[in-house]
């Protein structure tokens, strides 16, 4: 009987305070009755559960607080750190992304990693660092320092880590090592395609690659997934001169996932166009796409697929779009109190031009289907022009723009009055044409919203003069304008205090003369921000609506300089200002700030 499954397991527990008298009582009288299940099953079924019953696996079960931590579950993570400080082992908490896939998987076979619960994650200087589950395990350990000649360190983590990690990784790299071995045989004396880079030497397959077969299949699927389950936007294939990259972006920032054998890079992208309903055949021209996911029985993600031919192959990049992200309460976006009354007054506006603003990555899209989630009623009817639909809901009347059967924006718009909107949501304002319908819906009592690649709020206004629109048709339409940037958050779980003197903060752009120290947040990173400080994002927002004065402005063609002075001086929060305050609330880091805001 090993630590994890002794009464010794309990002591630790109760010596570091994590269970009460009572609760340790109540776990042995369980652990007792799970001993006597065990003991009624036959010998051939107690031989498979050899490790049953798992007393941290009952322990995690009862969902007990963390001794006097209410609300803080004991949890496995707690128990194998309480186990690893008597013990004298480091604690080791796997994170998927840090890992190399050659040294998980062909370091120690499979079969014996499992059986001993085993993974070795780092090799570096002759020392191989392997996370382990029992800490009971030297023997096997030793038998892995002769086997290997070398010297092995190890860490402990938590089964269900061990377990999930071991079983996608090393069913990731046998679909890809099956997939190299099916799709790898294109050289010919010496010479091998390598993609568009050099089509001159371009050679044949020895057998078609086929968007069925079994490996791929199980090789895209598992990206799909990981993808999900590391809460990535984005999903980069990129063909490398003799690999093939997969990188992901999450919260913002790419980080690299796998470097695959180039050989699979075609295989993966023909599934993944296949899938796409796109032109597996064609290769020269850039394509678009999309998939939809089924996360579970009731939750699905939209999949946007791009292809587009680079130097060494057809690179792609899937924007993965999850409803829970897209469609959120305006609360939870980031407006501060004035900026969100401000928005309210556009949005229960009965005709008339909003337009929010930003470059891509920016959170438009998130704030404009949040917004006509939240004005949809059975009462309402909201049509959409987008270039593409990004995501589909059955509240709204969603058309796709198809530039070769020419259906653009100009000419939706030209017919769509007569479809009796009463919201009406342009994807982008793009040209003269467009933004003339647009003005034309607003004055027939439509309510309209848009978007406008500009740096600032007050620029979407120079933007619509610079398309040609008339100064006088935009005071009259235009209700208000939003500009938005995404920061990332400060990490709850590792968050910390420090101190800034105001004066430096003052020299960095930040309106902070009224303390001479501020004490700010930041993350100190941690397992579950992958080291970084950071997780998840928050919305920073400058709006402003155009009041009496700054119509007259316009309509005299005043400069963009004189109309951000006087919305300024209106009540306007600068996006730099907006920035600062989420510093003071400890929401995101004043380099973070100062990145996202700096011109």
């Amino acid at each position: 009987m090993t630590l994890l499954n002794s009464d010794t397991l309990l002591d630790i527990l109760f010596k570091k305070g994590l269970i009460t008298g009572k609760q340790r009582q109540f776990i042995t009288l369980e652990k007792g009755k799970q001993r006597q299940k065990l003991l009624r099953k036959s010998p051939a079924e107690r031989k498979i559960d050899k490790n049953f019953p798992d007393l941290v696996d009952i322990i995690v079960s009862f969902k007990l607080d963390a001794g006097r931590q209410k609300g803080v579950l004991l949890d496995e993570d707690t128990i194998i750190r309480a186990v690893g400080s008597v013990c004298k082992m480091p604690f080791k908490k796997l994170d998927p992304l840090n890992l190399d896939m050659d040294t998980v998987t062909k370091t120690i076979p499979k079969n014996f990693a499992l059986r001993h619960l085993l993974l070795p994650f780092n090799f570096h200087n002759g020392v191989l660092e392997i996370a382990v589950y029992d800490p009971d395990n030297k023997t096997v350990l030793s038998d892995i320092e002769q086997a290997n000649q070398v010297a092995v360190k190890a860490y402990l983590a938590p089964k269900s880590d061990i377990k999930k990690i071991l079983s996608e990784f090393f069913g990731f790299q046998r679909s890809i090592s099956a997939a190299e071995n099916q799709f790898g045989g294109s050289e010919i004396g010496g010479s091998v395609d390598i993609g568009n880079l050099e089509q001159f030497v371009k050679v044949s397959s020895t057998r078609e690659i086929s968007s069925s077969d079994q490996h791929i299949k199980s090789a895209v699927n598992h990206l799909f997934n990981y993808a999900l389950e590391q809460n990535s936007s984005d999903i980069h294939i990129e063909p490398k001169r003799d690999k093939c990259m997969i990188r992901f972006r999450i919260d913002g920032a790419l980080n690299t996932i796998y470097n695959l054998p180039k050989a699979v890079h075609a295989a993966i992208v023909a599934r993944i166009k296949f899938l796409a309903r796109l032109d597996i055949a064609e290769k020269r021209r850039p394509q678009d796409g999309r998939i939809k996911l089924s996360l579970s029985s009731d939750k699905e993600a939209e999949v946007r697929v791009s292809t587009v031919p680079v130097a060494f192959g057809e690179k792609v990049v899937m924007r993965i779009l999850d409803p829970d992200v897209i469609f959120q309460d305006l609360d939870q976006l980031g407006f501060s109190k004035r900026d969100r009354i401000v928005y309210d007054s556009f949005i229960q506006s009965p005709h008339g031009i909003v337009l929010v603003t930003g470059p891509t990555g920016s959170g438009k899209s998130t704030t404009l289907y949040s917004t006509l989630e939240k004005i949809a009623t059975p009462e309402t009817n909201i049509v959409t022009v987008e270039d593409p639909v990004e995501m589909v809901h059955e509240a709204f009347n969603q058309i796709s723009v198809q530039p070769l059967i020419d259906v653009t924006f100009s000419t939706i718009l030209r017919n769509i009055l007569r479809q009796d909107p009463d919201v009406i949501m342009i994807g982008e304002i793009r040209d003269l044409d467009t933004a003339a319908h647009a003005v034309q819906a607003a004055m027939t009592g439509h309510l309209v919203f848009s978007t406008l690649h500009t740096n600032d709020a007050v620029s979407s206004i120079m933007r619509l003069r610079d398309l040609g629109l008339e100064p006088f048709l935009i005071s009259s339409t235009l209700l208000g304008a939003l500009a938005q940037r995404l920061v990332r958050t400060v990490c709850s779980h590792c968050e910390e205090s420090f101190e800034v003197k105001g004066s430096e903060l003052l020299k960095l752009g930040f309106p902070a003369a009224e303390k001479k120290i501020y004490t700010l947040k930041r993350g100190k990173g941690c397992r579950i921000c992958r080291g970084t400080g950071y997780k998840g994002r928050c919305g920073i927002f400058e709006i402003f609506p155009l009041s009496e004065q700054m119509k007259k402005m316009i309509s005299a063609g005043k400069s963009s300089d004189e109309l951000r002075q006087l919305a300024i001086r209106e009540g306007m929060t600068t996006l730099r200002e907006d920035a600062w305050e989420k510093v003071k609330q400890g929401i995101t880091t004043h380099e973070e700030a100062m990145r996202v805001t700096t011109e």
